[in-house]
């Protein structure tokens, strides 16, 4: 019951608590600046036209109209019953981009809207 009462305020009364000391007003976060911040937002177009140009890169590859590295080795003479396997290191790297890129383009949108 006391806490309810500790909060009503009778008329007259200061809005603080003489006992103790007043509180500084709040400062503005470091690197703030009044306006559109324009140079926030276009580092922002930027990251996303680059998540995007990675996403076109990617799927490009995927599609096949972009090369995927080095041409395949020749094959083994005819006497060679086992094939020695190709690693290529685009199946590795696609998925790695591809994700990356929608992660810039995440990065931009946030910076484009909220710098």
């Amino acid at each position: 019951m006391a806490s309810r009462l500790s909060s009503v305020r009778f008329p007259g009364e200061p809005e603080y608590r003489s006992d103790l000391p007043p509180l500084e007003r709040e400062r503005k976060p470091v690197g703030y600046r009044a306006g559109w911040q324009l140079e926030e937002r276009l580092q922002g177009v930027g990251v996303v036209v680059l998540g995007l140009v990675g996403l076109l890169v990617v799927y490009g590859i995927y599609t096949g109209a972009l090369p995927s590295g080095l041409p395949p080795p020749p094959p083994p003479p005819k006497g060679v019953l086992i094939q020695v396997p190709v690693v290529n290191p685009a199946a590795f790297f696609l998925p790695v981009i591809a994700v990356v890129s929608v992660l810039l383009i995440a990065v931009g949108f946030k910076r484009v809207f909220d710098p």
